[in-house]
């Protein structure tokens, strides 16, 4: 069965557009989770409970669920499917077919509109320069982490520092001291000898 049968099937069975995702699952996922995703028992994110066929299929939608957190932050469920992100996150590797979608059109298959009438295009230049944005702040972040660590070293030397010229006053002063009470003796003793 192909992927337009099985959208028709969804779509006369609960009377509504599927989105990519819940055809991909219903295509690569055991029957026992499929009737749990169906019961709503389990959601189409719990990548730890769903029950795929085959290895490369659950490899396949875990890579695109990341790419799209990476892309999206948490807030990435809320976001409609990426057609362009399944493209990069599957083909690579791969020479003209995309795992899950074959030679079909893949923009078709995740928006329902022709890749021909759509901005893919600006939507792997969005995800290239997301990703662009988010290394150049993974780059200041770790300049800020090196930078703090540097500030923290030269705060501990200086604290040392400190108490070791703390300590030599406290030795030097109880040196001074030693010797005003050794002279103030000496001159006390000389003083009685001579009276």
């Amino acid at each position: 069965m192909g992927f337009d049968e099985h959208h028709d099937n969804w779509k006369r069975t609960y009377d509504r557009e599927p989105s990519w995702k819940e055809i991909f699952l219903q295509t690569h996922l055991t029957k026992k989770c499929k009737e749990m995703l169906r019961n709503g028992d389990i959601s189409i994110y719990d990548m730890k409970n769903l029950e795929f066929c085959t290895d490369e299929s659950r490899e396949a939608y875990g890579g695109y669920l990341e790419a799209m957190h990476d892309l999206h932050g948490s807030d990435f469920t809320e976001v409609p499917d990426d057609p362009g992100v399944w493209a990069r996150v599957q083909a690579r590797g791969r020479r003209i077919r995309v795992y899950g979608v074959g030679s079909s059109d893949l923009h078709y298959m995740v928006t329902g509109t022709s890749s021909s009438s759509s901005g893919c295009a600006s939507s792997s230049i969005d995800y290239q320069r997301s990703q662009e944005e988010a290394q150049a702040m993974r780059t200041e972040l770790e300049d800020i982490q090196a930078r703090l660590e540097n500030e923290t070293k030269a705060r501990e030397d200086l604290m040392a520092r400190l108490e070791i010229e703390r300590k030599a006053r406290e030795d030097l002063q109880q040196h001074i001291n030693e010797a005003v009470k050794r002279e103030l003796q000496d001159f006390m003793k000389n003083w009685r000898s001579s009276n």
